[in-house]
């Protein structure tokens, strides 16, 4: 057993320095392992926990495995493809899983204690060839100017990535509706879910309490960032609400503390009927050069489950706010 605190790239990490996720860390054949226990502080939505902080846990998790098994940190781009197959509540524990295969591949792995499902899998590819967005991007002047429609979005207010009120760290993000100007895009008129993190001040500082080493953003940030980016994008499709089923993560490499830069995902795909219904989100967080050229940090597309439950209750209990204030 290691305490994760002292681990070589760690020292500036939020989750191994606040014990976010897990304190302490077993050697286990080709790789490690470790139990969290879900708590208030990783909630999504009412007594659900965050995708994005499953994802998170499990990536500090392989960077300690790669460490442990090569002896380095990981490097980057990296491509994760996940996997959710099983449901958990607050108050679960789970045991959490990294090894690496003669290949290469880091095998991730978080169950349920007394489930024999899988909550969460994924495989880890290493140093791949950054994938290409294959929707276009539009310039962060295009999101701000003046005139440009916003919807701002509602919030839970203890959702680790949306929530505005916790009394525990979260990303504290708001998620906007915009429609995008089809002259600037091919005559291409179509809708959006946009964001924006980071940038100098209080951005900064925000940034700061999410790395992993030092200076760096925590990939975990960037995967619940999409994950909530690519979730609401199921509103643009008919009002859709969802659960992720399947979700490919490209990482290209992370950003430092202090860039800003911004999330897009456009109106996803639809997929089938009634209780079977599937939106298929894609999303790219990304910043403007000063060349004027783009740089995607990170991107993704995956699948979501619609459920007509899901979204009743969040119409009967988001909170209520009075948007017309909210600027992007």
């Amino acid at each position: 057993m290691f305490d994760v605190g002292k681990t070589t790239g760690h020292e500036a990490c939020f989750v191994c320095q606040e014990k976010f996720c897990f304190a302490d860390v077993d050697d286990c054949e080709s790789g490690v392992e470790t139990e969290m226990v879900f708590g208030l502080e990783h909630e999504g939505w009412q007594g659900i926990p965050h995708g994005g902080v499953a994802m998170t846990a499990l990536l500090d998790l392989a960077d300690h495995c790669w460490l442990r098994v090569r002896g380095t940190n990981l490097t980057y781009p990296l491509t994760i493809e996940w996997r959710f197959a099983d449901v958990v509540t607050i108050g679960d524990k789970m045991h959490l899983r990294a090894i690496v295969k003669d290949d290469g591949t880091i095998i991730l792995s978080m169950q349920r204690q007394g489930s024999e499902k899988i909550y969460l899998r994924a495989e880890v590819k290493v140093d791949v060839v950054s994938e290409k967005v294959d929707f276009s991007l539009p310039d962060p002047e295009e999101l701000l100017q003046d005139g440009v429609k916003q919807q701002p979005l509602e919030v839970y207010d203890n959702c680790f990535v949306c929530g505005r009120k916790r009394q525990l760290p979260g990303l504290q993000r708001r998620f906007f509706k915009t429609v995008i100007n089809p002259e600037n895009h091919e005559g291409q008129d179509f809708s959006a879910v946009i964001v924006r993190f980071g940038g100098a001040g209080a951005g900064a500082d925000l940034s700061a309490s999410f790395q992993q080493a030092p200076n760096r953003l925590h990939p975990g940030v960037l995967a619940a960032l999409l994950d909530e980016l690519c979730g609401w994008s199921g509103v643009l499709a008919g009002d859709l609400y969802g659960y992720t089923v399947r979700f490919k993560l490209n990482i290209n490499r992370l950003p430092e503390i202090g860039d800003e830069f911004f999330g897009f995902s456009p109106t996803p795909e639809v997929r089938g009927r009634g209780a079977r219904k599937f939106y298929l989100p894609a999303g790219a967080l990304y910043r403007q050069r000063e060349d004027g050229s783009k740089e995607v940090f990170a991107s993704a597309s995956g699948q979501w489950l619609a459920r007509e439950e899901l979204r009743r209750q969040f119409d009967e209990s988001h909170i209520k706010e009075d948007l017309r204030g909210i600027i992007f």
